[in-house]
């Protein structure tokens, strides 16, 4: 840990926690990034390949079936139960998770307790929400006995999300405004330690519940995502040369952050069996199933290639438009639910033999 800095006004800011934003670690996962900040600051080792692979976040794919959904790649859709993911962050790393959510009998002094005591102990708290929509990042002091917070969050350097945020010389965002923010709606913290980190066992099931083909309400999961999202690709009707820019900027968003989702994700399981192939060469299934993931990997570079590179402007916009575009881009969506049957089929064999 490095410093935390008391006053007498009812402040408490710890000082030093790495900084939370998209790029950070080399990943675009609030979840994961947060998790590593957090940690790293109290002192726990974590690559952020295994931040990924332990929640659970690193083998999710979601596509809503009934609209353009921008949403689609929210963490907590990895699982069926929304909190497991979240507990996972924290469960994995051998604490108990402490958690609460925003429901209609949650108050604001609930919040700023859980996150008064989680600061009061030097431990940094992380929070969906608190700027712009519920991602993930991290609250790091508060001052005015909590109803000023200060921390990192992947929003804060966005004009629309930030309009009630100012900064500390740390570079830390300052805000009286989380509460009123609908989208902060849970807090979490590192509690007890059990000495009980997730073992590869652990890692394998839950990737295998990850991306078991299935259906939740409207979401469509892993190998059904793809079908949903290829379908939603291939509809003319969704497409035309004089559709409203705002629409075809939803759609690029959401064609956008499924690739991301992919390539942030099914990149860090790479690196994460790679790893353990690295270490344990006698295991074949950690290396095959690595270059599955690999081969999801490749596929969604492709598609960004397909669309004219990673930036989302113009070009890309244009792209979309093109029915030759999304054909190719369909084509490699396929590339990619293959490669995931096959790594869900190896993490099974895997499975068993563990």
């Amino acid at each position: 840990m490095e410093s935390k800095k008391q006053a007498s006004d009812g402040s408490i800011i710890l000082y030093g926690v790495p900084k939370v934003s998209f790029g950070a670690f080399g990943g675009c996962t609030p979840l994961a990034i947060s998790m590593k900040a957090a940690a790293n600051y109290m002192g726990i080792e974590l690559d952020y390949e295994d931040a990924m692979v332990f929640c659970g976040a690193a083998f999710r794919i979601t596509w809503n079936e009934t609209c353009w959904d921008g949403g689609n790649v929210g963490d907590i859709f990895a699982f069926d139960d929304p909190a497991k993911v979240l507990r996972l962050a924290i469960e994995s790393l051998g604490c108990e998770c402490n958690l609460i959510e925003r429901t209609q009998a949650t108050t604001k002094t609930d919040f700023v307790d859980f996150i008064k005591s989680g600061i009061d102990k030097g431990i940094p708290v992380m929070a969906r929400g608190i700027i712009g929509p519920p991602e993930m990042g991290v609250i790091t002091g508060y001052r005015g006995n909590g109803e000023t917070l200060l921390g990192w969050n992947v929003f804060q350097e966005f004009r629309d999300f930030a309009k009630n945020v100012s900064f500390d010389e740390s570079g830390y965002y300052i805000t009286n405004k989380w509460w009123e923010n609908p989208d902060t709606n849970a807090v979490m913290s590192y509690g007890a330690i059990t000495g009980k980190r997730f073992t590869v066992k652990t890692v394998v099931e839950n990737a295998i519940e990850v991306m078991t083909p299935r259906r939740q309400g409207d979401n469509a999961k892993a190998g059904y995502a793809y079908d949903a999202w290829k379908k939603a690709i291939l509809n003319e009707n969704e497409f035309s040369d004089n559709m409203v820019a705002p629409l075809l900027v939803e759609r690029l968003m959401c064609q956008g952050d499924a690739m991301d989702c992919l390539a942030d994700g099914r990149h860090n399981a790479h690196k994460y069996f790679k790893k353990l192939a690295d270490n344990e060469p006698s295991q074949a299934l950690y290396v095959s199933i690595a270059e599955q993931f690999a081969k999801v990997a490749a596929s969604t570079h492709k598609m960004f290639e397909t669309l004219g590179g990673w930036e989302r402007g113009e070009a890309q916009m244009k792209a979309m438009l093109k029915p030759e575009v999304r054909r190719r881009l369909a084509e490699l969506i396929d590339e990619c639910k293959s490669a995931d049957a096959e790594a869900l089929r190896l993490l099974i064999e895997l499975a068993g033999n563990l």
